[in-house]
């Protein structure tokens, strides 16, 4: 468009002034997210300071707002339904409670529970997927399970220790060659430490606590396991 005028009226030079346009509207549309975030939470029973804080967020990463700082919000029913049901799209279940088997593609339902304010859990041990016998309350997706530091990728996650049930182990059952050979020379046969997980699939007979790290789960394609699913379940209870 602004080539036709200028070849039609060849003394005229528009670009300057539609180039000036850009970072004004750059920022004018982070701007308009910020003030949305800010009314919306002020208009939900937010303080102006926390209204403020979602502002912020609102203006950098909006997305951040509607599925983290919004679902703390005091909300109406109608729109805690309507938040549930767009939540599929990023839990792929129909409910919050529910669990995604990544193997099967298929929906376990009512398989979580909270185990405290910020956790959650299984609702029953062991919970397999009724498919593949997939084991979810694993060592493999538990807060309570540390990688081993010798595999080499992360995503190998096939064993590690646990970090609440310790016993005095040989060094020879947790520690590379390298490194037992070393502690043996300096007079270490065994040391107090969390329990060796050879396989991360199997947990212990011995535990008794199992914990969802959400990160873990996404490591295995297992969709909004983390902060958002909590906060979901928490909306999810309000309705019940």
């Amino acid at each position: 468009m602004i080539g036709i005028i200028n070849g039609t009226f060849p003394f005229l030079n528009l670009s300057f002034l539609f180039f000036p346009l850009v970072p004004i509207f750059w920022v004018s549309v982070p701007i308009f997210f910020a003030i949305k975030a800010f009314v919306y939470s002020f208009h939900h029973g937010a303080s102006f300071f926390s209204a403020f804080i979602n502002a912020i967020i609102g203006f950098f990463h909006y997305p951040q707002f509607l599925w983290s700082r919004r679902l703390m919000l005091d909300l109406p029913s109608e729109t805690i339904q309507t938040i549930l049901k767009e939540s599929t799209k990023i839990t792929k279940v129909s409910a919050p409670d529910s669990l995604f088997c990544p193997f099967c593609k298929i929906e376990i339902p009512h398989a979580l529970r909270f185990l405290s304010e910020e956790n959650i859990t299984t609702t029953k041990r062991p919970m397999l997927c009724p498919r593949c016998q997939l084991r979810f309350d694993c060592c493999r997706y538990c807060q309570n399970y540390e990688l081993s530091g010798n595999q080499r990728w992360m995503f190998e996650n096939s064993r590690g220790k646990c970090t609440v049930i310790k016993e005095v182990q040989s060094i020879d059952t947790f520690c590379e060659p390298p490194m037992a050979k070393r502690l043996h020379d300096m007079g270490w046969d065994s040391l107090y430490t969390g329990l060796s997980i050879p396989d991360s699939f199997t947990p212990p007979d011995r535990c008794r606590q199992f914990i969802f790290d959400g990160e873990k789960a996404i490591n295995d394609n297992i969709p909004g396991m983390g902060k958002i699913r909590v906060l979901l379940m928490k909306l999810q209870n309000k309705l019940n």
